[in-house]
């Protein structure tokens, strides 16, 4: 026996198909549209011609069985198996958030039944898998350039003849590749081509263990016209435009000239003369390494290493952003806190704020997570101007 459902379904009733069924999926179109823009959207901006595709088969949700007695029959069966493509796309794309959006599947659905399992018209199935033959011929046809440009890349060399190309140096801060809230720091753009050309050449990215920095170093390198940040970015409060990668993009790597450990149970004068020998301009004043003395251009300055408990463990001259400058690394033997000073030649001083070279949970600047020798950006204090700002400060390996 049948159940009531199949029944229902098999009925077709002109009101369900012609009136209910549209303005349910008009409704669940609105909704999706409306959870993607203005909440962590799982899709975000589809490219440009992703974008038209979307908007054609949402359309075509709403009205696929008002066009089916209708003289565009042909085009609009060919149109459903396109947006059947689509769907079971979203459906795969989703993954384990499927769950918290079952709307594709309602979707795709609808479609296989109209036009698969029950048609209205005898040739409606042939134009339907023509739609569906498209889409694979299409997926084909990505898979095998992105794997062209994923070769090439991971050899150095960059077709940039092969839109995957430009693709691939762009995941994690422009282009998300899954259906993460935060692939990166939820990157803005959606292309399905190249999401379904890497997973159906083994889900690998070809830059995998490249750290962000180098990758957009690298996509400026080889598409130097082309933005590295996208200015539409959907999600309220993604963090994607305050992140410090943008604030510090601009800045030149570091450069360590000569550094000298300081040692805390050694006598004042023999790190003092540590640092004479290498003409650094600067001695200690007391047995805590807390307290040294600067003497620059402009006269001479008591710097204290931060915060109770702390002293300095290391001094260093570095250039940064074309300019010279003192780098004096304190620690907190307790907490095992660390803070920098980098005094500049005319005696400004920049503090860094306290971060945790073992990666304290509570510690907000998301690069300290790293161990101090490869610490990468930290917010620094202007005293002169009394404001804050987020620089990228390159270590040396």
């Amino acid at each position: 026996m049948q159940t009531s459902w199949v029944q229902y379904f098999q009925q077709n009733s002109e009101r369900l198909w012609k009136k209910d069924f549209p303005i349910w999926n008009l409704v669940l179109v609105v909704l999706t549209i409306c959870f993607n823009l203005f909440s962590n959207g799982l899709f975000c901006v589809f490219v440009p011609w992703a974008m038209v595709i979307q908007v054609i088969c949402l359309i075509n949700i709403v009205t696929f069985t008002w066009l089916e007695n209708t003289r565009f029959w042909q085009l609009n069966a060919l149109i459903c198996g396109i947006s059947a493509c689509v769907f079971f796309y979203w459906i795969m794309f989703l993954e384990e958030w499927l769950f918290f959006f079952p709307v594709p599947i309602w979707f795709l659905f609808l479609l296989i039944w109209r036009n698969l399992v029950h048609p209205v018209r005898k040739h409606i199935r042939a134009w339907y898998f023509m739609g569906i033959t498209i889409c694979v011929i299409a997926s084909i046809l990505f898979t095998i350039l992105f794997s062209a440009a994923a070769k090439k890349v991971q050899h150095e060399e960059y077709d940039t003849s092969n839109p995957m190309t430009e693709r691939i140096l762009g995941m994690h801060f422009l282009y998300h590749t899954r259906a993460c809230f935060f692939d990166g720091w939820r990157p803005p753009l959606h292309d399905p081509a190249m999401v379904i050309g890497m997973r159906l050449i083994g889900d690998k990215d070809p830059l995998e263990g490249m750290t962000l920095e180098s990758r957009v170093a690298l996509y400026h390198k080889i598409y130097p016209s082309r933005p590295v940040i996208a200015r539409c970015a959907c999600t309220i409060g993604s963090g994607y435009f305050d992140d410090i990668l943008w604030k510090s993009i601009d800045f030149h790597p570091m450069k360590v000239y000569k550094q000298v450990s300081v040692y805390e149970n050694y006598a004042v004068e023999w790190n003092n003369g540590r640092l004479s020998e290498q003409d650094f301009p600067m001695f200690f004043i007391d047995n805590t390494w807390n307290r040294i003395v600067v003497n620059m251009k402009e006269g001479s300055d008591t710097i204290v290493s931060g915060y109770a408990g702390s002293h300095f463990i290391e001094v260093s001259l570095v250039e940064f952003d074309g300019q010279q400058m003192y780098r004096l690394t304190c620690i907190d033997s307790i907490s095992k806190q660390f803070l920098e000073i980098f005094v500049l030649q005319n005696g400004v001083q920049i503090i860094t704020e306290p971060f945790d070279a073992k990666g304290s949970r509570y510690c907000k600047y998301w690069i300290a997570e790293k161990s101090i020798n490869q610490m990468e950006a930290v917010e620094i204090f202007y005293p002169e101007i009394d404001i804050r700002d987020t620089v990228k400060l390159y270590r040396r390996e």
